[in-house]
């Protein structure tokens, strides 16, 4: 299984307490998907992000809903690698 963050380097520059949010999924649990693949759309102190997978794989569990708020390091998305 592979956990599903946005990328530590995005989080470099900000602020202690800084969150972003997903603004939407452009996949469902249980589609396959292919490394690098955007997966979401997030705002980042207001900035448009990608969500990226990090390898091929299938969605297993979308664990951040759209509209909700996360910072460094959470979980948003779990793959099962092929």
């Amino acid at each position: 299984m592979v956990d599903v963050i946005l990328d530590p380097q995005r989080w470099e520059s900000l602020e202690a307490g800084d969150q972003a949010v997903i603004e939407s999924w452009l996949v469902a649990e249980g589609d396959h998907v292919r490394a690098g693949q955007v997966l979401a759309k997030a705002t980042l102190v207001h900035e448009s992000v990608d969500v990226e997978a990090p390898h091929a794989g299938m969605v297993e569990q979308i664990a951040m809903p759209a509209g909700e708020r996360f910072g460094p390091g959470h979980v948003l998305a779990r793959l099962v690698s092929f």
